[in-house]
């Protein structure tokens, strides 16, 4: 066998090979058509068409946003309704009663100054003041009244005695407890005091509790005087506070 003669042999494989390489994708092609013509008429499932007005699903509008989903209202029948019985004043909305408190008033105090006199030093804490018997400046936590030895010293408000006692530095000293923390304070009176005068006695605005003396130390080189003081749970306060300003004359 020639040459020419192999070459138009190996032509007409290549050619049959060809033929039946493009029969083949033929026929896979109408196959895959076929199928999905088939599986369109034949395999889609139709959706019933329910009422847009029962439909319970989110419905989307046609600008994008998301419509709520209907709900079915109930009608309550007139066993499932409760109506609460309301009277016709009940009726006005009113805002709730107030009843108004009233605190109890403290009973009122009568307060006297505790002797006929003069200021000659009155109460200071912040600023100190010139002792004339220390030489010094020193707080004052009391009223210095001027009076002669003797004068009678009154209690200031109603109160009992709740101490009586001599001080170092002083002098006599009686204190008197008013209640609600308040306490007066009576110094450099004289030793010896009304019969009546003891601890645990009860005494009024105004009553004699002492006499004027000279037995303070520290205020020895000051003209005869009380010293009156007032706390208030434990603390110093301004006896002008209670019975008012004094004016300061000297006689």
């Amino acid at each position: 066998m020639d040459e020419e003669e192999v070459e138009r042999k190996q032509e007409k494989t290549a050619r049959i090979v060809y033929i039946v390489l493009a029969v083949v994708i033929t026929v896979t092609m109408v196959v895959s058509v076929i199928s999905a013509v088939n599986r369109r008429k034949h395999g889609s499932v139709k959706e019933p068409v329910t009422d847009n007005t029962d439909a319970q699903t989110t419905e989307v509008t046609k600008s994008g946003t998301a419509s709520l989903p209907h709900i079915p209202k109930h009608d309550i029948t007139e066993e499932e309704a409760v109506v609460p019985d309301v009277t016709e004043d009940e009726e006005q909305t009113k805002a709730p009663e107030v009843t108004e408190k009233t605190e109890p008033t403290a009973a009122e105090h009568v307060y006297v100054v505790p002797v006929n006199g003069y200021v000659i030093k009155d109460y200071t804490m912040d600023m100190p003041v010139y002792s004339v018997t220390m030489n010094d400046y020193r707080a004052h936590n009391g009223t210095d009244i001027a009076a002669s030895v003797g004068d009678p010293v009154y209690a200031f408000t109603d109160g009992v005695i709740s101490k009586i006692y001599y001080d170092p530095m002083m002098g006599q000293t009686i204190e008197i407890d008013h209640g609600d923390g308040l306490r007066s304070v009576y110094q450099n009176l004289q030793i010896t005091l009304p019969d009546r005068v003891e601890v645990g006695t009860a005494v009024s605005a105004g009553d004699v509790i002492a006499a004027v003396g000279e037995t303070s130390l520290i205020e020895c080189a000051e003209v005869s005087h009380l010293h009156f003081s007032i706390t208030k749970d434990g603390g110093y306060e301004a006896p002008a506070d209670y019975i008012g300003s004094i004016n300061i004359t000297e006689e």
